[in-house]
């Protein structure tokens, strides 16, 4: 691990830390930055300009920040050795590191692991296949949120080899606040590009140039714009020309973009074509840059994508492999280095990720392999002998062998989380810990909105103070004053009652990364069901028990029926996504449609609804007679509404609310200063909302280095 020994402090910027031998003090991910751009120079004085365009990377920055930024190293700093403050002001000049030149000296080392040093076998986590789930971070948080859960084990049919990983390296190689996602590394391995989504909700895409030796300041290039969304999709094969998605912050514009770095830092960009906005997946542009591969939905969010090829010159577009009737349809998208093979991943209605190969000289499909569970992969790459693809899983990466098919397993160590990664060779790879088991601590919490579409009356609250996240919310049908809400605040996901201004745990569920994702109060106020890992709990508020009612893995999203005798399932079974009902008596399930659907509901009449590929349709069979009664036209908004009482709502991941009075048609709309996980409409009152925002973590991007 590199470090710098700054007179009486060891400086140790991997880890966020300086350290005299007896006291180590943590540094917020600015401070690091600033002082590793002091420490290259000692002595020399840094304008406060430079410090805008290395540190924050900004065309203006307040002096107050700046001040701050300042007076709050100056006290990390302190110490009795010093007399006075190492960073020195220069009246009108800027700022220096007065440090004599011998005390300011760089150690190297590693962080190694021996194989002696890994865990046992009964106390690893589990494998690749037994894990549970950016565009932007909260687009897998919701569908993580909407989707049934993986089973806690399920063993692969065609059993993978497995190696154990020993990383030799590993370090952070980021330092800014906020979620720094999806490394990619130039063709050329010269460049690293990246996504960096900021507490404030701006995303951009960060330019590194690889290759700076330790100390040496790093230079960035940042893609940013006012109320835009820059989003990094993929390197050009065998070029520096970067391609990005840039998304505006109320959703009326989106268009892929080419940077062309080949001569960074300095670059030239031109906008490709236009896009309907956020995709779970990503885009590529062929080698010879006339054509761009993506995938697409017509109906917004959580509905199918189809595989798309738009010719850039003429504007043509051409379906490669339609949107499946239900699921997510094709997500990622890899090309091979020579431009030749294009891998991407199909979530079928069942959400268990199969991996094609799509070949453009031959238009042949061929699949590779298909994954025996319901997964969520938000990570594709190519090996550097383009021989196999690799798919990182959480704890492991799992490597498929494109001659024949085979699979193998590579196992990494305890404490070693990958969900992207994109490789420098073929030991070493920038990593990125991008799971939702990463985000378990306050990541998620919930908030109370009182007059939604008043933005002159709106006030906004956060529930609940408590360190950790809380996700799903169910008000009690009986009482405004009561609610149900799942929360991990204790190191698992437990569900709690919020009673009159007091909060009570319901639960003692076994500790899991897997959270509490679906609730639902039985119309007589008795009963509270909800889903974790796919299994259906009933809590029963009389007896104060804890009912185990299905642990199958396979359903979500329950909705009690009107005479609280059973439940309405989405339930997944073999290749499909369906809707059950459960009797709770006889414990007999029955299929309700035959053709796909989810997100069940009752209209303002009473009526059962249900959502198929964005579409919301009227349930009179379940099948042919079935009544569309509306699609979803706007792509930004999550394909599915939620109806409560009169009323009808949906949202959009950027903040956006939209109201509907069922009985005038008349349309409300209104955007929050928060992104959004979920929305959960007061019973009681339609001047109320309660809705899961998300709050940037921190994460931070990575090197490993291993041997096998």
């Amino acid at each position: 691990m590199d470090t710098l020994q700054l007179g009486p402090w060891t400086f140790t910027p991997a880890d966020f830390s300086i350290n005299d031998g007896t006291q180590r003090k943590e540094l917020e991910p600015l401070l690091v930055k600033l002082l590793l751009c002091f420490s290259k120079e000692p002595g020399r004085i840094i304008s406060r300009q430079q410090l805008v365009e290395t540190i924050w990377q900004q065309s203006y920055v307040d002096d107050n920040a700046i001040n701050r930024a300042i007076s709050e190293l100056r006290k990390a700093l302190q110490h009795p050795q010093l007399g006075l403050s190492p960073i020195k002001t220069h009246h009108r000049k800027g700022y220096s590191l007065q440090l004599p030149p011998a005390a300011v000296t760089i150690q190297s080392g590693q962080v190694s692991r021996q194989p002696g040093n890994v865990a046992p076998a009964t106390q690893r986590k589990p494998l690749w296949w037994r894990s549970g789930l950016v565009v932007v971070f909260i687009t897998i948080l919701a569908l993580w949120y909407w989707l049934p859960a993986p089973p806690a084990d399920h063993p692969a049919t065609d059993k993978p080899t497995l190696t154990e990983l020993n990383i030799l390296n590993q370090h952070k190689v980021t330092w800014f606040k906020g979620i720094e996602s999806r490394p990619l590394v130039s063709p050329d391995k010269q460049l690293l590009a990246y996504s960096h989504s900021l507490p404030d909700g701006k995303l951009r895409v960060l330019v590194r140039k690889l290759g700076a030796s330790a100390g040496q300041l790093l230079q960035e290039v940042a893609l940013e714009q006012d109320k835009k969304l820059f989003s990094v999709q993929s390197w050009q094969p065998q070029s520096r020309n970067l391609l990005v998605q840039v998304v505006s912050k109320d959703g009326s514009s989106c268009t892929y973009q080419n940077y062309d770095f080949s001569q960074y830092p300095q670059y030239e960009v031109s906008t490709l074509t236009t896009c309907a906005g956020f995709v779970l997946g990503n885009a590529q542009q062929s080698a010879d840059g006339h054509t761009l591969y993506y995938s697409k939905s017509s109906a917004g969010m959580y509905s199918s994508n189809a595989l798309l090829a738009e010719n850039l010159t003429s504007g043509s577009i051409q379906t490669l492999l339609a949107a499946p009737s239900a699921g997510l349809g094709v997500t990622l998208l890899a090309l091979s280095a020579d431009g030749s093979k294009l891998a991407y991943v199909l979530m079928p209605e069942s959400n268990k990720p199969e991996l094609y190969l799509y070949e453009p000289a031959s238009r042949e499909h061929r699949r590779i392999a298909s994954l025996p569970m319901p997964l969520l992969l938000i990570g594709l790459e190519w090996s550097l002998d383009q021989q196999s693809l690799l798919l990182p899983g959480t704890d492991a990466i799992l490597q498929i062998n494109l001659a024949d098919n085979s699979q193998h397993i590579l196992k990494l160590p305890e404490g070693v989380k990958v969900g992207e990664l994109s490789l420098l060779a073929e030991n070493q790879a920038y990593i990125s810990g991008l799971t939702p088991g990463s985000t378990t601590q306050a990541a998620m919490q919930l908030i109370k909105v009182s007059q939604p579409f008043d933005e002159d009356k709106r006030q906004i609250s956060f529930l609940h103070d408590a360190a950790g996240s809380s996700l799903a919310l169910a008000v009690s049908p009986l009482s405004a004053d009561s609610y149900a809400f799942s929360a991990n605040w204790t190191g698992g996901w437990q569900l709690w009652l919020s009673q009159d201004g007091s909060k009570r745990q319901l639960t003692e569920l076994p500790s899991t990364e897997q959270p509490i994702n679906s609730i639902s109060w039985s119309g007589d106020g008795r009963y509270i069901a909800f889903i974790q890992q796919g299994n259906l709990y009933l809590y029963d508020t009389q007896r104060q028990q804890l009912i185990t009612k299905r642990e199958q893995n396979d359903v979500g999203q329950a909705l009690w029926l009107p005479d609280n005798s059973g439940l309405i399932l989405t339930r997944v079974e073999a290749q499909t996504q369906n809707l059950w009902q459960l009797d709770l008596v006889s414990n007999d399930f029955t299929q309700l449609t035959f053709a796909a659907g989810n997100f069940a509901q009752y209209g303002s009449k009473g009526e059962l609804l249900y959502h198929k590929d964005g579409k919301l349709y009227q349930y009179v069979d379940g099948a042919k007679q079935d009544q569309l009664l509306e699609e979803n036209t706007d792509a930004n908004y999550m394909a599915v509404w939620l109806q409560q009482g009169q009323q009808q709502y949906r949202y959009s991941m950027l903040g956006h609310v939209q109201r509907r009075d069922l009985r005038n048609g008349n349309e409300e709309t209104t955007q929050l200063p928060y992104q959004l996980i979920g929305i959960h409409p007061d019973p009681h009152n339609p001047d109320v909302l309660y809705a899961t925002a998300f709050i940037t973590p921190e994460l931070a991007l990575e090197f490993i280095q291993w041997q096998q």
